[in-house]
């Protein structure tokens, strides 16, 4: 009997460790209810951070929570590369969405500055999942008016794992958007709507964001700033482009890749200090949603143009 304890005891540890070995390698969320974080991680390796408190009990608070985005940590890091409230452009914050000339109903609301009252309400999860592969997070976002009533509603995918090639992160970047006020117009420029990145704010003290193109496109290094005149206006349907840079001693470059289902033209935007992302005009109802996919890839070190199209080609393959 004693061996047959000690045989059923050795058992029970080998399974407790097995158990713990594998979760150790998995994805998996943890929410912080207070803080109004959510974050995604591979074992004790912090991947990405959903920002998704609200606040309005100060001036300071609201300003600080009247969007949901989510933020990046560098890969084999426990630090954030993206930008939070403050700095330069405040309301550029890690991954985010909006156009700041939302048309309905006669008037027009900017979900990109969040002024007169516009914000991003998060308020539910859809769903949570983590495995060994990839962790995915859906949620159900509303974009309000001042009275706290829906313009849109939001339902917003994330879901990332480890980039085979690269040993970085694999963003995948799914929304819908569907109308609750008629048709609603969404319009504005590339500067200022669009799904877009924004590096840390150590970037813009120092204007230190290069960038690579397409191989059929300028491959200078410096950020190619243009506006929106023109017919068509500079600039667009490049297909993918990428940002690269220094922080805290460690090179990163994140992949940016359009969807050619996407309306076009699709108008690129580069800054120096670290926001780039893509914009295009569009219309939505309840009836018609917007459904928008994107990959965005995060990785140490600087990778070819070659590199990053065949990633790209495969991102494109993958919508078909």
């Amino acid at each position: 009997m004693p061996t047959r304890r000690l045989f059923f005891a050795v058992l029970a540890c080998s399974l407790a460790l097995t158990t713990t070995a594998t979760a150790a390698d998995e994805f998996h969320w943890t929410t912080d209810e207070d803080a109004g974080t959510t974050d995604l991680l591979l074992g004790e390796q912090p991947v990405l951070r959903y920002m998704h408190a609200y606040d309005a009990s100060t001036p300071e608070r609201l300003h600080e929570t009247y969007k949901v985005f989510h933020h990046v940590f560098g890969p084999g890091s426990q630090s954030i590369i993206t930008k939070g409230p403050g700095g330069k452009y405040t309301h550029h914050r890690g991954l985010f969405l909006g156009w700041n000339k939302t048309g309905f109903e006669g008037t027009s609301l900017d979900f990109w500055h969040c002024t007169r009252g516009a914000h991003l309400l998060h308020k539910k999860f859809l769903a949570k999942t983590g495995d060994a592969e990839h962790g995915t997070m859906t949620a159900e976002i509303h974009w309000n008016d001042a009275e706290g009533k829906p313009v849109i509603i939001e339902h917003r995918t994330v879901s990332a794992r480890k980039e085979a090639t690269t040993g970085g992160w694999q963003i995948d970047w799914s929304t819908k958007l569907a109308s609750q006020r008629g048709e609603i117009t969404l319009n504005g420029d590339r500067q200022h709507a669009g799904f877009q990145f924004r590096a840390s704010q150590a970037v813009a003290e120092k204007n230190s964001g290069r960038y690579q193109r397409p191989a059929a496109f300028d491959q200078k290094a410096d950020a190619i700033q243009v506006g929106d005149s023109g017919n068509p206006p500079p600039h667009i349907n490049l297909g993918w482009f990428a940002l690269n840079y220094e922080l805290d001693g460690t090179h990163y470059t994140v992949e940016y890749f359009d969807n050619p289902g996407l309306p076009k033209p699709s108008l690129f935007s580069e800054r120096p200090y670290g926001r780039f992302g893509t914009f295009f005009k569009t219309t939505l109802t309840a009836d018609k949603p917007l459904e928008m996919k994107y990959r965005v890839i995060v990785s140490t070190g600087k990778p070819t143009v070659e590199e990053i199209q065949a990633r790209c080609d495969a991102f494109v393959k993958s919508l078909k």
